[in-house]
């Protein structure tokens, strides 16, 4: 339990933590006030059932007196009074320690859910790599608020509990001290023992329960992204049946965990009842009047019914605690060394690295995490400004890992990267990425106006839409747009541009990589996917950027690199050989070879 309050603890800011503070403190009040209600029920039935108690007893003759009635009807009815108004103040401040605790709830769950995202948003591309995107938009939608609902609120109702349990105990304890540890311990000692035969069992069913999670996210995901191939290959059954076969474990899972944590509360009335009887009898032996018994009977009659609930709540908190402590492990995993880093974005504008000369490669040796193997070795490169490069190669030459070197999107092991005679560092790569248009295979197309996809990211509000006109002229999207499109640039294009064809597509990824006007267009297989006139009207579209931006392609079929001034021939992550389209068609055999087959790899 201590290493459960500590990580949940780890995910709190200090501020979260006064709050949760505040909180303990409105339910020690909740507590005092609820066993205030159950001690005033036993004077009050003292008085109903024996009148003239309100002589004999010194602290009821003291309140009559001292309040000058002038009779014991008069007082009765003021603490038939008294018990109502201190049980009204009760349910009023159970109220409000319920709004204290509802709120800090769904805000922790709002900023754990953010932070989340930010965290995962923060982290370099290379850390993509390796996640399964469906699994970190689980985490973010479903696992926090299970954290929120089954492992933050059960503490803050086991504790809430554990304070009212106390409190009704020690009221016990006071009235008659041999019965009260007798049913606490009877009471108490059942729970436990239900708990420790159990625990074992939720935590098992926890720990499937978040697999599944995962597993049927991952599924519906991969589902919705491959929704085209699959309606083509009539294949739609597979991922339903994996989705339908982990959401139904996770759900068998929850329902037995449910069952686990209700099932003692049936035990428990009975034991409730039979302790009722215990306490009949109990005064029988002692030979007392029903007179004397009744008040200690409705005590611990009252008392059971609001130390049961508060028995069985504890249980089923500590269950849920038990059954979702993998989400708790997770988040804190994920989370527990980002609490302290500040939620904030970079507000001033991000200015652009000049490049006036070239940008130079040297020595750079790149390997992926995992592995020692480099994907670019010791390789030297130099790219002059306003050239038109191309990269050729087989698969596996390492041509997509020195674009993402050029992107800034991951960082040599050795070797350095010159932008001019400008070291490119973490410092000034955001600036050096800001003059980067950048054009990849698939073009990602979100689901809002054609404008707000070409200046993706940039609030609509913001949109310059003279840069939006002048990109999409450039791309040769303009005159599309403006002919065919119903509402022109504010036409919504559909999840993923459903609606357009590949080449249309394309071209919005080129507007979208020339709105911000950048030096360098980067072209990773830009036109691969396409059929070969519609692959000819996009190289049309960036052919007249030739001469005025520096243009590093990448293509699949060698034909698109006609144009360019120099192409790169690279072979297990080196540059083997370079010259003109013309040049190594003469002089480099493998350029040759792959020439004749019509692509590069």
């Amino acid at each position: 339990m201590i290493d459960v309050i500590k990580k949940i603890f780890s995910l709190l800011d200090r501020n979260e933590r006064k709050q949760f503070l505040w909180l303990v403190l409105a339910v020690f009040v909740v507590a005092i006030i609820e066993v205030i209600g159950i001690a005033s029920v036993m004077p009050f039935m003292a008085v109903v059932t024996n009148p003239e108690v309100v002589q004999t007893n010194r602290y009821l003759s003291w309140a009559y007196d001292f309040l000058g009635l002038d009779s014991v009807n008069s007082f009765l009815i003021l603490l038939g009074v008294l018990v109502f108004i201190v049980i009204v103040l009760s349910n009023v401040f159970k109220s409000l320690a319920l709004f204290l605790q509802l709120r800090f709830f769904h805000f922790r769950l709002y900023k754990l859910s953010q932070r989340l995202l930010f965290k995962y948003l923060s982290q370099p591309y290379i850390f993509f790599l390796n996640q399964n995107t469906a699994v970190l938009g689980r985490n973010i939608l479903s696992e926090v608020n299970q954290f929120a609902h089954n492992v933050l609120q059960p503490c803050t109702q086991i504790l809430s509990k554990a304070v009212l349990i106390l409190f009704i105990a020690a009221l016990l304890f006071f009235v008659d001290p041999l019965l009260a540890f007798t049913i606490v311990l009877t009471l108490g000692g059942a729970y436990v023992l239900i708990y420790v035969i159990v625990q074992r069992k939720l935590a098992r069913l926890g720990e499937e329960r978040y697999e599944s999670n995962a597993q049927r996210y991952k599924a519906a995901s991969e589902a919705f992204g491959g929704v085209k191939e699959l309606k083509v290959l009539n294949r739609e059954k597979y991922f339903f049946d994996h989705f339908s076969r982990h959401a139904y474990k996770m759900e068998v899972n929850n329902i037995k965990s449910g069952i686990i944590r209700t099932l003692p509360i049936h035990i428990m009335e009975v034991l409730a009842f039979g302790g009722i009887v215990i306490i009949a009898l109990y005064f029988l032996m002692l030979r007392q009047s029903i007179g004397h018994a009744l008040p200690v009977m409705a005590l611990y009659a009252f008392a059971g019914y609001r130390l049961m609930p508060a028995l069985q709540a504890i249980f089923t908190s500590v269950s849920q605690l038990r059954f979702n402590m993998a989400v708790l492990d997770g988040l804190h995993r994920d989370l527990s060394d980002f609490m302290n880093v500040p939620v904030t974005w970079q507000k001033e504008k991000i200015p652009v690295l000049p490049f006036q000369g070239k940008i130079k490669l040297t020595s750079v040796t790149f390997a992926y995490p995992g592995t020692e193997v480099p994907v670019i070795r010791d390789l030297n490169l130099t790219i002059n400004k306003n050239a038109n490069i191309g990269l050729v190669g087989a698969t596996g030459a390492g041509k997509t890992t020195l674009v993402d070197i050029l992107l800034g999107l991951i960082m040599p092991r050795q070797g350095s990267i010159y932008i001019d005679n400008q070291l490119l560092s973490q410092n000034n790569l955001p600036a050096w990425q800001n003059n980067i248009g950048y054009v990849p295979q698939s073009i990602f197309l979100s689901d809002d106006s054609l404008a707000c996809n070409i200046a993706l990211g940039v609030p609509p509000e913001d949109i310059d839409m003279a840069s939006v006109e002048r990109a999409a002229k450039l791309a040769s999207l303009h005159e599309f747009v403006i002919n065919e499109l119903p509402t022109g640039y504010s036409t919504i294009i559909g999840e993923r541009g459903i609606r357009l064809s590949g080449g249309q597509r394309q071209r919005i990824g080129i507007a979208r990589a020339l709105y911000h006007d950048p030096d360098v267009l980067i072209m990773d297989e830009a036109t691969s996917a396409l059929d070969g006139i519609t692959e000819e009207a996009v190289i049309q579209a960036i052919r007249h950027l030739s001469g005025q931006k520096t243009i590093i392609t990448i293509a699949h079929r060698l034909t698109t690199l006609k144009d360019c001034d120099l192409i790169y021939v690279m072979d297990k992550g080196q540059v083997v050989d370079c010259g003109s389209y013309d040049e190594l068609f003469v002089s480099s055999s493998q350029f040759r070879n792959m020439a004749s087959m019509g692509k590069s790899g």
